[in-house]
């Protein structure tokens, strides 16, 4: 297993370049800049309380730069939520990483596999040393070591839910135990977690001085415990440690800037919003992301417009009076991005079409139908439809977008939210009363405007379930959320196995957005929906692949069923 072992000699040796805390960067740089790389090395550290709190640093820092697949960054977010159908990356990365197509040799795939297992390393280096670290504060030492552990327990959870039994190296390996360790069963890596979670939910603070702001702290446990009860069906587990989270008091959503506060809330400053539980911040200058380079449309500052949102989930926005487009009397298919939510204006760069007059960037506005090969034109490559991701974006970035400090949420109060009220649903429906649709669905619906729901409306199991998902797919979009949930619910082989549409068309020549005639006319669904990526999915493809490198070097390694 080289790319393990690699990821654990490369953290032994060089993992203790403390690089600044992401989460909680302030007071650490002018520490840091005291220790250079080259000095600190396994044999000469581990002296003291600064040096383990230093370790402690090194292991906050996510991948950043041109990583991009892997399970916290903001690209790696988007890839996700592309995989589970909410939209597509331009060079069809995400249909090939989910779909019949899939195979052990994908790219991507491995690299989400080697990057959580360098950030599992560093975990690792860190725990196997602190323990005999010289502290005078042994409870400070067990809060550092939760600390590590929750970060592991990050990676280590995403890596059984999606390729089922991994490697679970819970200390240092050398080259020959690197190269035959054996997979864990998916159920023993869960309770490990479990038992991980639960021992840093009695020792974590609820919260931190400004200076150490962003550490993992005891809630921030609980809704990373809460996804491991999602994704077993333990609906009742989860429902408890959400509702621990929620009684804590700490946490509310974010209504800060008015109508903006949905939209502004994922722009840089956001990390510090009421809402946030947990995130992977940046530092300006030193530790970034390559996330505006992605998505930024090409009309705006260079951008390359690399990923498109499906018209399936632009659909799934509501109307102004709360209603979906089937059933809203304020929806007109002619005219389909009037009388909108708030947060698909947020969400999507959106053409001009009817009496919507097109996406406005600070002084650039978003326009797909210039015609063929122009910027952003809705046909431009095979995987373009029309749209273009706009969730995150910040309208202050305008120049070196391929290094953004913008930082990525990983866990936010409204997860919290409309995870609480599935969960409930599905343990105890009885229990879902108007008071719970309020301080749940109905507030997050209230912060954008739309109508709550009554208890008259969601009277039933399936009703409240079918608000949840709906909900969670519009509220948490490309948020890393949508092929887990997708998977968890088991409805991957239903909506993964069609045509994905684009924006509308039109026949008649004289609209701006003509789609020609002839053979050449651009494919439009019944509707006059661009029809341009036809995806299959296969039951195997519930798990990806063990990745063919790992299982060339690690005989004991078993691929899973279907590659």
């Amino acid at each position: 297993m080289n790319a393990l072992y690699t990821r654990v000699t490369h953290t032994i040796k060089l993992g203790l370049s403390f690089l600044l805390l992401l989460g909680g960067a302030c007071g650490c740089s002018d520490l840091l800049d005291k220790s250079p790389n080259s000095s600190i090395a396994d044999g000469n550290f581990w002296n003291n309380e600064k040096d383990a709190y230093m370790a402690l640093v090194g292991c906050y820092v996510f991948p950043s730069g041109w990583t991009n697949d892997d399970f916290a960054t903001p690209c790696g977010q988007i890839y996700l939520d592309c995989c589970g159908g909410n939209g597509v990356e331009k060079e069809n990365f995400t249909s090939m990483m989910a779909g019949v197509n899939c195979l052990p040799t994908n790219s991507n795939i491995e690299r989400f596999w080697d990057n959580a297992y360098w950030m599992i390393a560093k975990q690792n280096n860190f725990l196997v040393n602190v323990v005999n670290c010289p502290m005078k504060d042994e409870q400070l030492r067990a809060q550092f070591i939760s600390e590590a552990k929750c970060l592991r327990a990050y990676y280590l959870f995403y890596l059984a839910f999606h390729f089922k039994n991994v490697p679970m190296p819970l200390t240092n390996l050398t080259l020959g135990e690197a190269n035959t360790i054996s997979q864990t069963s998916q159920s023993e890596v869960y309770n490990q977690l479990e038992s991980d979670l639960r021992e840093a939910i009695d020792v974590l603070p609820d919260r931190y001085d400004a200076s150490n702001y962003g550490r993992f702290t005891r809630n921030a446990a609980r809704v990373l415990l809460s996804r491991i009860y999602l994704a077993q069906d333990r609906w009742a587990d989860a429902a408890g440690v959400l509702k621990a989270v929620i009684d804590s008091g700490l946490y509310q959503l974010d209504r800060r800037n008015g109508d903006d506060s949905y939209e502004k809330l994922f722009w840089v400053g956001g990390e510090y919003s009421p809402e946030t539980i947990f995130c992977m911040m940046a530092l300006a200058d030193k530790y970034t992301t390559v996330r505006y380079q992605y998505q930024y449309p090409e009309c705006a500052y260079g951008g390359w417009h690399q990923f498109t949102a499906y018209n399936e989930l632009v659909k799934d926005y509501f109307c102004t009076d709360g209603k979906d487009i089937e059933t809203s009397a304020v929806y007109d298919d002619n005219d389909p991005y009037a009388n909108r939510d708030l947060r698909l204006y947020a969400t999507v760069f959106l053409p001009p079409l009817g009496s919507y007059p097109g996406t406005k960037y600070n002084d650039l506005t978003y326009d797909c139908f210039k015609g063929p090969n122009t910027a952003d034109s809705y046909n431009r490559y095979p995987l373009s439809n029309g749209y273009c991701i706009k969730k995150g974006c910040d309208p202050s970035v305008t120049s070196n977008i391929a290094s953004t400090p913008t930082y990525t949420p990983l866990m936010r109060y409204a997860e919290v939210l409309l995870s609480y009220l599935e969960a409930l649903n599905e343990s105890a429906p009885g229990e879902v009363t108007q008071d719970v649709l309020n301080l749940t669905i109905n507030d997050i619906r209230d912060r954008v405007k739309l109508p709550g729901y009554t208890k008259a409306e969601l009277n039933s199991q399936e009703a409240v379930r079918k608000a949840v998902r709906k909900e969670r797919r519009v509220e948490l979009a490309f948020e890393g959320f949508r092929y887990f949930d997708v998977l968890r619910w088991g409805i991957a082989e239903q909506v993964l196995n069609h045509t994905f549409t684009g924006v509308k068309l039109s026949d008649n020549p004289n609209d701006r957005n003509y789609r020609g005639k002839g053979s050449t006319a651009s494919s439009v669904d019944k509707n006059m929906y661009y029809q341009f990526e036809t995806r299959s999915w296969a039951a195997h493809n519930r798990y990806f692949p063990i990745p063919q490198s790992e299982m060339n070097v690690d005989g004991n390694l078993i691929q899973n069923d279907g590659y």
